[in-house]
């Protein structure tokens, strides 16, 4: 039966992926090396290797310079942030242009004009994290810059996300850094994280996921306090792209991979992809877009990616227990576990919780169960703050985690 689960598996996402593939579109762009996209609605716009940005009014079809006043060099950043565009320049510059790239004013980011890496807004501050000179601050749209660099060892920055005040900025060699006033304060937030080279920040529905060189993706269910691996070990992820309820990695030598269940698990997302270093992602009303090293720029309709229900409809080929969510948590958190195909079509389960000195808490599961993804809920209003485990045993299976009640 496990057979006939994984080719009906198989099957089925061949099928959906090769309705369509991903599509190379880069006529008129002055070459195949490109590190940034954006678009604010109108255009969509492409930082290319030494010759600026170029823009597309119909979704990458043809492409035009918007290079008036940029220099010749690479553009590495892109940020559409209300109908301002924001530039940044992989060596020295910055720039900003209220014109969909016809005009460009100069934008000085600290005293020695930084190398941005990362734009990011919230509803009081525009921040720049550069490659080399650390985090600076606008309060005025980028017109003036102050350095906000209190805390920070590592001053070579990939990427920032704000989550209202908090911002967490991901460092080459620092790895994340994490504040809870704009920027004012910085400590560094690397609890479970093994490769201190981070790159790509996003978030997607209550994580806030990280990639990583060499050491794949990490998620944080705590606003970055804590992280944990999940999945694509051996790459190195340079893009990450959250679009409804589904995750994009894009690596430095394997493509492009997808997730339908928050991480837990990936699949390749290639079809039609030369596997080529992946730098940047995107997506507007009708595509996904990729930015490749060696490819420019492929886009893939959003409406022949198989949806995250048909997904998890799929019966699993292995016995899982996962991180339970949120961690820590208070009073109640939820813990998911997959069952595969065990020829008699149930399996014995038991999932049981105990304290810190090995006595039982509670039993949450004790039935025979399908093949399927399961999940429980656990609510510990009547316990103390503190640390417990959970053990699932299904079969020959038994796995122990971890969790925090914090009260």
């Amino acid at each position: 039966m496990r057979i006939i689960y994984t080719i009906l598996l198989i099957v089925i996402l061949t099928i959906s992926f090769s309705k369509a593939q991903w599509q190379q579109v880069n006529s008129g762009l002055p070459g195949t090396s490109v590190f940034g996209l954006a678009t604010d609605g109108q255009y969509i716009y492409a930082g290319t290797s030494n010759a600026g940005v170029y823009r597309s009014s119909n979704q990458g079809n043809n492409w035009t310079s918007a290079n008036s006043g940029l220099p010749s060099s690479n553009a590495w950043e892109l940020f559409s942030n209300n109908d301002t565009l924001f530039v940044g320049f992989n060596g020295p510059g910055a720039f900003r242009s209220t014109d969909h790239g016809n005009t460009w004013d100069t934008l000085t980011v600290g005293t020695l004009n930084s190398s941005v890496r990362g734009f990011i807004s919230n509803d009081k501050y525009l921040f720049a994290a550069t490659w080399g000179n650390g985090v600076f601050r606008s309060s005025d749209g980028g017109d003036n810059w102050s350095v906000i660099n209190n805390g920070l060892n590592y001053l070579t920055f990939w990427d920032i996300i704000s989550l209202g005040d908090t911002l967490l900025a991901a460092d080459n060699g620092g790895g994340i850094y994490r504040s809870t006033n704009n920027g004012n304060n910085w400590t560094q937030s690397n609890a479970g994280i093994t490769s201190l080279i981070t790159h790509r920040l996003t978030t997607l529905g209550n994580y806030i996921f990280v990639g990583t060189s060499n050491g794949g993706v990490f998620r944080s269910s705590d606003s970055g306090i804590n992280w944990e691996q999940v999945g694509l070990t051996s790459q190195t992820i340079w893009a990450l792209l959250a679009y409804d309820t589904l995750l994009f990695a894009g690596t430095s030598s394997a493509g492009i991979f997808i997730s339908y269940d928050y991480g837990n698990s990936w699949l390749t997302f290639n079809e039609g992809n030369p596997l080529g270093p992946v730098v940047e992602l995107m997506y507007d009303s009708t595509y996904i877009y990729a930015a490749t090293l060696a490819g420019g720029v492929y886009r893939y309709n959003k409406d022949n990616i198989t949806s995250a229900d048909e997904i998890s409809t799929l019966i699993p080929n292995a016995f899982k227990l996962y991180q339970n969510y949120p961690n820590p948590f208070n009073p109640t958190t939820k813990i998911k576990y997959t069952i595969p195909d065990v020829g008699s079509g149930l399996a014995m389960t038991l999932l049981k919780v105990y304290d810190i000195l090995g006595n039982e808490v509670v039993t949450l599961v004790n039935d025979y169960k399908t093949a399927g993804s399961h999940e429980v809920e656990f609510n510990a209003d009547h316990l103390a703050s503190g640390i417990y485990f959970y053990k699932l045993q299904a079969g020959s299976f038994v796995e122990t985690k971890k969790m925090i009640l914090m009260k």
